[in-house]
C-alpha cells in the first residue's frame, strides 16, 4: 500500500486502517518504502501507540526507504522485540525516554528484527516488476542499476529476461559484506550470461545507514523522541574481520575483473572506503573497473582529493528532496545543506553519475535535476545553493556519465550514430527553461532499442 499521498499521522492512520479493515485478523499490513515522513506535518514517523489505535490485531510494518520502519505492537510482540532487547550491532531500536519502551522506530539493522518474521514475497513478482519496469519507462527511463540483489532475486530476472519482457536495461549488483558472502557473490555473477537488456556486473557493500545512521566523525544532534544519545555518531556496518576483511573481499571483485560499489553517507565512511580502494589500487589499478561509492552524503576535501588521483567514481542522488527535513534535524543545518556535494565533486574531477536512489526517494528523474539545479526540497527551502550545478551538466550525469561509470559509453548515454536506439521524447527542452520549471518536464514517449515502450501524447 502506498503512503506518498498523506500529509499527517491520522492520514496514515486512516489509510492503515482501511486496509486492515480488509484484511483478515492476524494478517500483516505492510506499506510502501516510496515516501518519507517530512511529507507529513507532524515530521517524524508514526509511533506504535498511533499504529495500535486502528491496527491492534494485525501486525503493521511501514517502511521508509531502506533504513528506518516503524510498526506497530502486534508486530514488535511477534518479533520478540521488548524494552530489555539489546540494539543490535548497526542498529538502534528507538525508545521512549521516559519508560524505555520501543516506540516502534527501528533504524538500520534494527530493522531486521522485524524483517525475520514478515511473510514471504508474494508468488506474481515477475509480474510486479514488469510494472515496475513500465512505471521506469513513463518517466522516459530506460536503463538503471539494480544496487544489491539476492541469489532469488538474480532468478528473478534472468526468468524475466528470457521471457523477452524486460523493457528496462538493467545493470545487476549483488549485495555482499562479508569474505564469504563475496565468494558466493562472484560466483553467482560469473555463472551469468550478460547481454544489452541484463547484466550482472558487480558487488555492493552497504557501509553504514542513511541519514539517521550514516557514520559521522562529529556527533549527530539531539532529537526528542527518535535520538536521544548526545555521543551517537551513526552506524558503521564493517565484516566481521573489520576494514581488513573489507579490503580482502575488495581483492577477490579486482581479481575477478568485476565492478565494487559501496554505499556511503558518512564521512567517516567515506574515508574508509577511500582507504580500502587505495589499498587495492596500490597491487591492481582499479580505474577501469569503474569502482565507485553511492550517495556521497559528505566527503571530506582530502577524499575527494584521493578520489579524483586514483580513479573512484561517484552517484549522487536527490535525497534532501525528501530527506532534508530528517538532514536538519538530526545533523543541523550547516551539515545539511553540505550534503551531497555535487558541484564539489564535479570541480574536484570525480565522474559523477546521477539519479534517484528510488523508491528512498521518487523516481522521477526531472525532480531529481530540478534538485541539482537548484537544491530545493519539498518542504519549501534551499539546503546548500553553492553546490547546484547547471541544467547541462545535470543532464549529462544522468545520461553519458552513468553510461561511463557503468562502462557502456560506446552503446548508451547519448544519441549517436552506431548506438543503441535509446532515447525518450520530453515535453518541455530542459536545456532552455527555467531551472524552477524542469520538475514539471513529462515523458511523451520513451524507445528502448527502437522499440516504443511508453507513449503519453504522442
Amino acid at each position: 500500500m502506498q503512503l506518498l499521498g498523506t500529509r499527517t499521522v491520522a492520514e496514515v492512520q486512516a489509510a492503515i486502517g482501511e486496509r486492515v479493515a480488509r484484511t483478515p485478523p492476524g494478517q500483516w499490513v505492510i506499506a510502501s518504502s516510496g515516501w518519507h515522513e517530512s511529507i507529513l506535518e507532524e515530521g517524524r514517523m508514526p509511533t506504535r501507540q498511533e499504529l495500535d489505535k486502528v491496527s491492534p490485531n494485525n501486525p503493521v510494518f511501514i517502511p521508509r526507504g531502506g533504513h528506518v520502519v516503524t510498526v506497530n505492537s502486534k508486530a514488535l510482540e511477534l518479533s520478540g522485540v521488548t524494552r530489555d532487547t539489546p540494539n543490535p550491532d548497526g542498529g538502534v531500536v528507538v525508545r521512549d525516554e521516559a519508560a524505555g519502551e520501543p516506540t516502534g522506530v527501528l533504524l538500520e539493522n534494527a530493522a531486521n528484527l522485524v524483517r525475520k518474521v514478515l511473510p514471504p514475497a508474494p508468488a506474481n513478482m515477475a509480474e510486479l516488476l514488469k510494472i515496475a519496469m513500465h512505471d521506469l519507462n513513463s518517466y522516459g527511463l530506460v536503463g538503471v542499476i539494480e544496487p544489491g540483489v539476492t541469489e532469488q532475486q538474480m532468478a528473478l530476472y534472468r526468468a524475466v529476461h528470457d521471457s523477452g519482457e524486460m523493457t528496462v536495461r538493467t545493470d545487476v549488483l549483488y549485495r555482499a559484506l562479508r569474505k564469504s558472502e563475496v565468494e558466493k557473490g562472484i560466483a553467482a555473477i560469473k555463472a551469468q550470461k550478460n547481454d544489452d537488456m541484463l547484466r550482472f556486473v558487480g558487488i555492493k557493500f552497504l557501509l553504514d545507514g542513511g541519514v539517521e545512521g550514516g557514520r559521522m566523525t562529529w556527533p549527530y544532534r539531539i532529537v526528542p523522541g527518535e535520538q536521544p544519545d548526545a555521543a551517537y555518531r551513526g552506524v558503521l556496518l564493517l565484516p566481521p574481520g573489520g576494514e581488513d576483511e573489507y579490503v580482502e573481499s575488495l581483492k577477490l571483485i579486482a581479481e575477478a575483473g568485476l565492478q565494487a560499489q559501496t554505499h556511503a553517507v558518512g564521512n567517516e565512511t567515506i574515508d574508509v572506503i577511500v582507504r580500502s580502494y587505495a589499498r587495492v589500487n596500490k597491487e591492481r589499478p582499479i580505474r577501469d573497473l569503474r569502482w565507485t561509492i553511492m550517495h556521497l552524503f559528505h566527503p571530506s576535501d582530502a577524499a575527494l582529493k584521493q578520489m579524483a588521483a586514483i580513479g573512484i567514481m561517484a552517484t549522487m542522488q536527490d535525497h534532501p528532496v525528501l530527506l532534508g527535513h530528517n538532514q536538519r534535524r538530526w545533523w543541523g543545518d550547516e551539515h545539511a545543506a553540505y550534503a551531497i556535494p555535487i558541484r564539489e565533486a564535479i570541480d574536484s574531477g570525480i565522474l559523477v553519475g546521477a539519479g534517484t536512489d528510488g523508491p528512498v526517494v521518487p523516481v522521477d528523474p526531472y525532480l531529481s535535476m530540478w534538485w541539482m539545479t537548484t537544491r530545493q526540497v519539498l518542504k519549501g527551502y534551499v539546503l546548500g545553493k553553492e553546490h547546484a550545478i547547471t541544467a547541462k551538466e545535470a543532464l549529462t550525469l544522468y545520461t553519458i556519465n552513468n553510461a561511463r561509470i557503468m562502462g557502456v559509453e560506446k552503446d548508451r548515454g547519448s544519441i549517436e550514430v552506431g548506438k543503441l536506439a535509446d532515447l525518450a521524447v520530453l515535453s518541455q527542452d530542459i536545456m532552455s527553461i527555467p531551472p524552477d520549471a524542469i520538475r514539471d518536464t513529462k515523458a511523451l514517449m520513451t524507445v528502448v532499442g527502437g522499440k516504443v515502450v511508453y507513449r503519453n501524447g504522442l
